[in-house]
């Protein structure tokens, strides 16, 4: 076996120094005819000593002069090997020590590497932003019409399936107003490695009260790529309810509340990516149409809970099927849209007193349909019959919702709504298409009331 360590012993010595140093362990030499190329038979083997007969008084090689010189009695070997044994241990000691100085350089040149590609990775990002949007609507679950009701002092919890790089606020909707709890609702973003980033509710983003609240980063979230979740924790003082997006087949990414599975659902939410400094888009559309808004309070109404639906106004050359109709299994409300052009259906006679803004959760049920635009608007009851002025109560459209999609779609009475008021439901085609499968579902309103509206001036 090949020793790391080596002693030159003089040939005369060789049957004392074999009982002790191990096969390999000595290099059996003439040292007063040294053979230079001794040396290089080593092979990067370490030379720890000269063993020497005692009272030898011959000069050494220039090469041996400077490594430790033992003398051997051969009448007591003992000492020698004592003093052979003592070399052997510096020398352990000092391979320990190289090693363990090897091991921190490598240490801190792997943390020198994980810095540079993590500073390659922000120049690679900062390059590739330079050429596109400067944000990112990153991940997007639209409200389906779910409500989730926690209790004070319980945590939501829910993964993203999105690393947490770059993003700078997350949307969450709420059924309820979303000013007057604001403080009361914390949430903070964790990634896989237990790290917490700290989000704050930003009412100035908020926009329009459409129960779509805010929350911030003070700097979008910067490093290596992991996963995370978002974890929401409510400090009011009753219970809190929180809107949910479509069912997922993965359990994984159902909201849990304190740990535990509540629903199939995921929280609506959407999630931002930003640079930098980058101003992003208020929550909701302004829709104020040069009004002043406020809302005091909102709730939310299922379908189920408003009268039949009719329809008011079809396309005068329509010839094709249009229809209807509130469909309890699915809780919505279909208006099925032609393709000469949009459908109007009419809920009457709602209590909707001191009304200031409507929303309503919209889908495409089929999928097969093709795409389709939703509308919604709002007057006093009875008033759209006498003019029959029903496009311009309307809010803005909704444009072009792909099959089995969601969005919302907003309404500002132009009128005031003191008691009773009548909902219009309107749908159209996106493109000049069969109108086949064309299942414009309404499936949820959020209902936003108020004291007080005054007009301003544009």
């Amino acid at each position: 076996m090949t020793m790391p360590t080596v002693f030159f012993v003089h040939e005369d010595l060789k049957p004392q120094v074999s009982s002790f140093l191990p096969d390999g362990a000595a290099l059996f030499t003439d040292l007063r005819e040294f053979d230079r190329k001794a040396l290089k038979s080593l092979l990067g083997r370490r030379a720890a000593g000269v063993v020497l007969p005692a009272g030898f008084d011959a000069s050494l090689p220039e090469e041996l002069t400077t490594l430790p010189r033992i003398e051997l009695d051969p009448a007591e070997p003992a000492g020698a090997a004592a003093r052979i044994i003592e070399l052997l241990i510096d020398q352990v000691q000092a391979s320990q020590k190289d090693a363990g100085t090897s091991r921190m350089a490598a240490s801190v040149l792997r943390s020198e590497i994980q810095t540079l590609e993590a500073n390659f990775k922000g120049v690679e990002d900062f390059l590739y932003g330079l050429g596109n949007p400067r944000f990112l609507q990153s991940l997007v679950w639209n409200p389906a019409g779910e409500i989730l009701s926690i209790s004070p002092g319980e945590t939501v919890t829910q993964m993203l399936p999105i690393s947490d790089v770059g993003v700078s606020a997350v949307d969450l909707w709420l059924p309820e107003v979303v000013a007057a709890f604001s403080s009361r609702l914390q949430a903070v973003l964790v990634d896989a490695s237990g790290q917490r980033h700290g989000l704050h509710a930003n009412l100035a983003d908020t926009g329009l009260e459409t129960g779509w609240l805010r929350f911030t980063t003070p700097e979008p979230i910067f490093g290596v790529e992991r996963d995370c979740q978002l974890e929401i924790s409510w400090s009011g003082t009753q219970p809190l309810l929180l809107g949910l997006g479509n069912a997922v087949p993965d359990p994984h990414f159902g909201v849990k509340v304190n740990g535990m599975n509540a629903k199939d659902q995921t929280l609506a939410l959407r999630a931002w990516k930003s640079l930098p400094g980058v101003k992003l888009p208020q929550c909701a559309p302004v829709t104020a149409r040069g009004r002043l808004v406020s809302i005091g309070e909102s709730n939310f109404i299922s379908p189920g809970a408003l009268p039949e639906p009719s329809i008011f106004s079809v396309p005068n050359l329509a010839n094709d099927h249009i229809s209807t109709q509130f469909w309890e299994n699915e809780d919505a409300i279909m208006v099925h849209p032609s393709r000469q052009g949009p459908v109007c259906a009419i809920i009457r006679d709602v209590e909707l007193p001191a009304l200031s803004h409507i929303s309503a959760l919209v889908n495409v049920g089929h999928p097969r349909s093709p795409n389709l635009n939703f509308s919604i608007g709002v007057a006093p009851s009875g008033l759209v019959d006498e003019d029959g002025y029903w496009q311009r109560r309307l809010g803005p459209w909704v444009i072009g919702v792909p099959p089995h999609g969601w969005a919302q779609a907003h309404c500002i009475p132009i009128e005031p709504i003191e008691g009773k008021a009548d909902i219009i439901l309107a749908a159209s085609l996106a493109s000049d298409r069969p109108n086949d499968m064309s299942w414009g579902l309404f499936r949820g309103f959020r209902i936003g009331r108020s004291d007080r509206q005054e007009a301003i001036l544009q």
